[in-house]
């Protein structure tokens, strides 16, 4: 008897160890989940709290920030901006020019240029956005909402991708990329093809808004190009110090040209190589690229060549100012920065070119 009673209250215990378990189990919180989907990922909080507080972000897109965004969504995100930053108020055409789409603030974009269709007259509104098509619907924004702008020139070599950024895309990519609107997607990559999400279309948006605010404080008709990048040749540079970075205390190692050592026209051929310059490979053909530049006219990124006998080139460096330049000196030794300005290589210095333009 107390056997079968040991073996019911056993039992007994079990069914209330299952009952208390099975709900945690069973049934998910609908609120939760749905929560999730509509929560910006934690690094867009902050700015997509920014974006509401400007109103910069339509209704309908107050929420699934992390979806990709679609051609209609970011032509209604991009008018937002538009008229954020003081566009002439516009009406839509009165003849559509589009089969697939009535939604206004598409047409009115189309209007004033900052979104074209694609053939046989349509739009396709649902399509994604990819990260180059963002770029350019977001810098002829900018165009529209500002005509007065100066717009400096800064296209150039920046993502290693580059040569897959459409070739209608690469102004608009390097010019958000020089005002820093815009970023890499990591190993210094833009991913031009990728899509992109609804928080990161957002926080583009932001971060336009705010750079031309910068500016009208400041009261100049151009953006701020903090990242010191005016020109071709600037951007060139900042790369070419980023990656003289990524190489510094790497040995020496005779026909290297890396990653993990080089010689000293190794090294040249290597880094102006990543910044899509080609250059011969050895330190006497290098001599020969470019156009000759005086020692008292050195700037950041010229070649500088040495001659140990006076007459025939053994070495070369890049120059990167105060009388300094990188090199790869010899077996031994590593890359390295050594000053021209006296010693052994201030006598054996034999002339420099200019390769950057």
């Amino acid at each position: 008897m107390k056997n079968r009673l040991d073996k019911f209250s056993f039992i007994f215990m079990c069914i209330i160890i299952v009952i208390s378990i099975i709900p945690n189990i069973t049934y998910a919180n609908p609120t939760q989940s749905q929560s999730n989907v509509n929560t910006p990922s934690n690094w867009a909080i902050v700015a997509i709290e920014g974006a509401k507080e400007s109103e910069l972000i339509p209704e309908e897109l107050q929420g699934q920030y992390r979806n990709s965004i679609s051609r209609e969504e970011f032509s209604e995100l991009a008018m937002e901006l538009y008229e954020a930053l003081g566009g002439k108020k516009t009406t839509p055409p009165e003849v559509n020019p589009f089969s697939d789409t009535q939604n206004a603030k598409v047409l009115i974009a189309n209007k004033l240029g900052i979104i074209h269709g694609k053939e046989d007259g349509k739009f396709d509104p649902k399509s994604k956005v990819t990260r180059e098509e963002m770029s350019v619907m977001l810098y002829r924004t900018l165009k529209a909402a500002k005509p007065g702008y100066k717009y400096p020139d800064l296209e150039g070599y920046i993502f290693t991708d580059n040569d897959i950024i459409s070739s209608w895309a690469k102004e608009a990519v390097s010019y958000l990329y020089g005002v820093e609107v815009i970023n890499g997607v990591g190993d210094n990559q833009f991913n031009p093809k990728g899509d992109a999400s609804r928080e990161q279309a957002i926080i583009l948006v932001k971060k336009t808004h705010e750079k031309v605010a910068e500016s009208e404080i400041a009261q100049k008709n151009n953006l701020v190009v903090s990242r010191g990048a005016r020109s071709k040749e600037s951007i060139i540079k900042l790369k070419l110090k980023k990656y003289i970075a990524e190489e510094m205390g790497k040995p020496y190692q005779w026909g290297g040209t890396g990653p993990d050592g080089y010689d000293c026209s190794g090294l040249v051929y290597s880094l102006f190589g990543k910044l899509g310059i080609s250059l011969p490979r050895t330190s006497k053909t290098q001599a020969g690229a470019g156009t000759y530049v005086s020692k008292e006219e050195l700037i950041y990124g010229d070649l500088v060549f040495f001659a140990r006998d006076g007459k025939n080139i053994n070495h070369v460096g890049i120059y990167v100012g105060d009388g300094e330049f990188v090199h790869s000196p010899q077996t031994g030794d590593v890359v390295k920065t050594t000053t021209l300005m006296s010693g052994y290589y201030a006598r054996g210095y034999y002339t420099a070119r200019r390769v950057i333009k």
